[in-house]
């Protein structure tokens, strides 16, 4: 039952990119593609991973005196801290990737641009 679910929800969360990805001619348009999607998607998640670790320092200094809430805040750092070091390795595997194949510069994520 449960991989039934993980499959529909699979097939929702994709659903939105396919006819980006398919309309490409070749590989190295859907390459494209894929990177146009995660120039944007890779920073959100990235402000959302800062945002946790900085909300467990919130946690863990407020409940200095509660033990429970201490423990709390150190998992939500941890957690941060792990997800803010696999968004960095995704951006060095990819800058590496396109770098190596594709000759193109390489990817900084920015949210701002002028």
């Amino acid at each position: 039952m449960m991989k039934y679910l993980l499959n529909k929800k699979t097939i929702a969360v994709s659903s939105p990119f396919i006819p980006a990805i398919t309309s490409a001619q070749t590989f190295r348009n859907a390459v494209g593609e894929v990177v146009k999607i995660s120039d944007v998607v890779v920073p959100l998640l990235m402000s959302a991973a800062l945002a946790w670790f900085i909300f467990g320092v919130v946690m863990f200094i407020q409940g200095s005196d509660n033990p429970e809430q201490r423990k709390k805040g150190k998992q939500r750092m941890l957690w941060g801290i792990i997800a803010l070091f696999a968004m960095i390795a995704y951006l060095s595997l990819t800058s590496v990737v396109t770098q190596s194949f594709f000759g193109t510069n390489v990817f900084l994520p920015q949210l701002f641009t002028n």
